[in-house]
């Protein structure tokens, strides 16, 4: 199953760490794999249709500590709809209201959200992600609803996933959007880290690092991820059914139940 990696902090921090684990998820998830960053709301997108393992692009992504940003959005696919193609791979990027929108989505849903001869937003490729991410822009659009509108965007996603299955990570640059599945297809889980940090692991690589490095000591963020990606923090799964929305490093919509 495909699986999802997003990050939201209050200061740029680098995808490095939590993308050297998100990486090793290629293993069962091999046909493609993406990673969004923003600055503003411009969004820098890197994507090929192969595993991530074997990406020496990925690679250089791991490791460049530069590669920084308040928001990131990750995902490694493994098929369900379409061919194993760029136009099918990862995130994938519309503008709408002067901002780039970012989304990827793990699941697959049974129909269209909306008929293609209704969309505004065209696809590109063959997906119901794509699709999902026209259909959301169009409905916004033709109702003329602003990007903070949460309670209208939970439900028409919630509305979309009577459908199928349906974890989504999506960002408009200034908030990062985070919707879990009904029936909590293939998990969706998070991870809060703030001040004072401490010396973590990755649950599938021989890496530990040091986040009491860290050199604001006001930061604060998230990391979400399909599955847990560290062994010695605490990961919470999310209620299933919901949306969460994230800015600046501080939850600004949903209820995380803990």
């Amino acid at each position: 199953m495909c699986e999802l990696l997003g990050l939201n902090f209050k200061y740029p921090v680098s995808a490095s760490f939590s993308f050297r684990g998100f990486r090793h998820r290629s293993e069962k998830n091999a046909h493609g794999w993406g990673i969004a960053r923003y600055d503003g709301g411009a969004c820098q997108v890197f994507k090929e249709a192969r595993k991530a393992e074997d990406s020496r692009l990925a690679e250089f992504i791991r490791d460049y500590e530069a590669f920084q940003s308040r928001i990131f959005i990750g995902h490694v696919r493994d098929a369900s709809l379409g061919a194993h193609t760029l136009a099918n791979t990862h995130p994938f990027v519309r503008v709408f209201q002067g901002r780039e929108i970012a989304l990827a989505h793990n699941g697959t849903l049974k129909t269209k959200p909306l008929p293609d001869n209704e969309l505004l937003y065209s696809r590109v490729g063959e997906t119901d992600s794509e699709g999902i991410l026209c259909a959301l822009l169009t409905l916004l659009e033709r109702e003329n609803l602003p990007l903070d509108d949460f309670q209208r965007i939970e439900k028409i996603l919630a509305g979309f996933n009577q459908n199928g299955t349906m974890n989504l990570l999506f960002s408009d640059g200034e908030t990062l959007y985070c919707y879990k599945d009904k029936s909590s297809h293939n998990g969706l889980h998070l991870v809060e880290r703030a001040a004072p940090f401490h010396s973590v692991s990755l649950m599938d690589e021989d890496w530990q690092v040091d986040f009491a490095e860290e050199r604001e000591p006001d930061q604060h963020g998230f990391v979400i991820a399909s599955h847990p990606l560290t062994v010695d923090e605490t990961w919470v799964d999310l209620p299933q059914g919901a949306l969460f929305a994230f800015r600046d490093g501080v939850l600004v919509y949903g209820d995380l139940g803990c």
